[in-house]
């Protein structure tokens, strides 16, 4: 298993192994795609980026997969699958310890938990972790 580095906090992403935390997720079958998406964009982003921000992230993205892009939209016609998820959430910091004090701080389960189980098929949810290479940066290559 490669080293994850635990990294301080003012090194460039470049020169640093980030820690990504993905997320991801179904949309709560009560509710459209197009709800999902909305909701999961205007109200559960602003309830958890602010006090992610507090916390030391790097970045927190949503990814967004709505139902019309396809192996087929995108013409690929292998027996490659596309993940069956409706989004997934990423979560980039500069070491783990980050991650650990988000698990301890208490903020997730009390305020964002109510809209995610309200527009999250919660027992979709899966999640991966490790850590990010960037060989491309800004469309340049870039020393690992």
């Amino acid at each position: 298993m490669a080293e994850v580095k635990n990294t301080a906090a003012h090194e460039s992403p470049k020169t640093q192994r980030m820690i990504r935390l993905d997320i991801y997720v179904k949309k709560h079958p009560s509710i459209t795609h197009e709800e999902f998406h909305e909701r999961w964009s205007t109200v559960h982003g602003s309830l958890v980026k602010g006090w992610l921000a507090e916390k030391g992230i790097y970045r927190y993205t949503q990814f967004h997969s709505p139902p019309e892009l396809t192996s087929a939209s995108l013409g690929i016609h292998d027996d490659a699958k596309i993940l069956d998820f409706d989004g997934h959430a990423e979560v980039v910091v500069p070491n783990i310890d980050v991650l650990r004090q988000l698990v301890k701080d208490n903020f997730f389960a009390d305020h964002a938990t109510p809209d995610q189980e309200a527009i999250t098929d919660m027992g979709s949810v899966m999640r991966s972790i490790g850590y990010e290479e960037v060989h491309i940066e800004n469309g340049k290559a870039v020393e690992v």
